[in-house]
């Protein structure tokens, strides 16, 4: 940009220069010119003088007094013919009465032309006037007399163009520099805090300025925000595994307690059994926080994997299915489990998906309701909604009950075999269908989860 700028003023002090010197020129040309023209009508203005006091027989010697190699005398009598002329032999010039300046003269007292001369074989300036004896006295000098004095003053001009030039250059490199300064010192702080309190900046770039002043903040702020997400996600991260692991050690330890004492025979017969389903059970617990260990990895990672989001969902029937599933689960603890609202109601989504986030929450729901409670699942256009009468959710618990192997009450959330990740599925599964969550709970009257899929019906896509 400085190499632009710099150049481009170059340019123009050149062009600048060169205008210049032909304008001068023009301008000397036009006053050389008009000297010129002065200096013949003064001297034809002399010769005029003397015309009028000499005789008629002194004439051509009196003019030919003044005639030079510079200067062409013409005297012309009244029907054209050539009584006298300094350059040529009067008798064989033709007739000059049709030459511009001499029909002028005639007709106005004087007249003036800037032609080819045949007898001067050169570009001529004439000057004539008439006599008061009816002749017409022309004065002529060659063009090449004004381009003499005009060669002259050509070293000077090219000197000035030099001048011009050299001069143009000089205020360019300087022009440019300070053009460039505030611009260059803009870039070389650009992301340094002492950029953003620069002042004095041209105010045709002020705009551009502002606008970037204000993207580096958002910049500062959105790396600040992935910073935090970063660190966050990483803390989650630990806390998962560390999670997963405890989760994973009870039961590992409640196996290999129960196997070691059946494998040193310090299990007594009628134990044998006890301690073979105890074993079962836990293995089972271990198979299913597995399970919801590796479906959050394929919900986390649904780039790679995509869902399939446009399979046509009934929700009644789908419920249905579902509350058929767990009504062995309800009726072991006397929870009445019902399927209620319109059984007309259609999302588009990933069937296994939103069957599985259903099935989480109802089993939800039916551990932590007590025995002789209730359960329901209302369909509605677009929201599934799961009501229960259960403990409820405190106040300062609710906004965390999401999260992995989150847990309420620990030691009832052990009692009631879950995983921790039932919830934390539920979460993402609802992301993937852009799906929302509202969440209503009191402490010893239950908990209601509505989920909305009305954003998702607009989108018929694969994510």
């Amino acid at each position: 940009m400085k190499d632009r700028i710099r150049y481009s003023l170059i340019y123009m002090g050149v062009l600048a220069a060169l205008f210049a010197v032909w304008f001068t020129s023009q301008v000397f040309e036009g006053e050389m010119a008009e000297q010129l023209k002065i200096h013949l009508r003064e001297k034809l203005s002399l010769i005029e003088t003397a015309y009028a006091n000499d005789g008629r027989a002194d004439i051509p010697q009196m003019l030919a007094q003044f005639a030079s190699g510079n200067l062409r005398i013409t005297l012309i009598d009244s029907t054209g013919a050539i009584l006298y002329d300094s350059d040529a032999e009067a008798g064989k010039m033709e007739n000059h009465f049709n030459r511009e300046e001499v029909t002028d003269a005639f007709a106005k007292g004087f007249g003036e032309d800037l032609r080819y001369s045949t007898t001067l074989q050169a570009k001529a300036f004439f000057f004539a006037k008439r006599m008061k004896d009816g002749n017409v006295l022309r004065l002529g000098t060659r063009q090449a007399n004004l381009k003499q004095v005009y060669s002259k003053t050509i070293p000077y001009l090219m000197a000035l163009l030099a001048a011009i030039v050299v001069a143009a250059i000089l205020i360019a490199i300087g022009l440019s520099r300070v053009f460039i300064s505030p611009l260059k010192k803009l870039v070389d702080q650009l992301g340094t805090p002492e950029w953003m309190n620069i002042e004095n900046v041209y105010k045709e770039i002020e705009p551009l300025v502002n606008v970037i002043r204000k993207q580096d903040l958002e910049l500062q702020l959105t790396i600040e925000q992935l910073s935090n997400e970063k660190q966050k996600i990483s803390h989650l991260k630990d806390e998962f595994t560390a999670n997963a692991s405890h989760e994973l050690k009870t039961p590992l330890t409640s196996i290999s307690g129960y196997a070691e004492l059946i494998e040193n025979g310090m299990a007594k017969p009628e134990d044998v059994k006890m301690f073979a389903g105890k074993i079962h059970k836990e293995a089972q617990r271990l198979q299913a926080i597995a399970n919801d260990i590796i479906t959050l990895s394929k919900l986390n990672n649904r780039e790679s994997e995509p869902f399939d989001l446009n399979e046509k969902i009934n929700l009644w029937n789908l419920s249905h299915s579902c509350i058929e599933s767990l009504m062995l689960n309800a009726n072991k603890k006397s929870i009445q489990l019902s399927l209620d609202g319109d059984p007309t109601a259609d999302i588009l989504g990933n069937s296994k998906l939103i069957y599985e986030m259903l099935f989480n929450l109802v089993d939800n729901a039916i551990r932590y309701t007590e025995s002789g409670g209730k359960v329901v699942v209302l369909v509605e256009p677009g929201a599934l909604i799961v009501k229960d009468t259960g403990i409820g959710i405190p106040e300062e618990s609710q906004s965390r009950i999401f999260e992995r192997f989150y847990r309420v009450d620990k030691s009832r959330s052990k009692e009631t075999g879950g995983t921790g990740l039932g919830l934390a599925i539920v979460k993402h599964i609802a992301e993937v269908h852009h799906a929302t969550i509202h969440l209503k709970s009191t402490i010893g009257f239950g908990t209601e989860i509505q989920i909305c899929f009305n954003s998702f019906l607009k989108q018929n896509k694969v994510l």
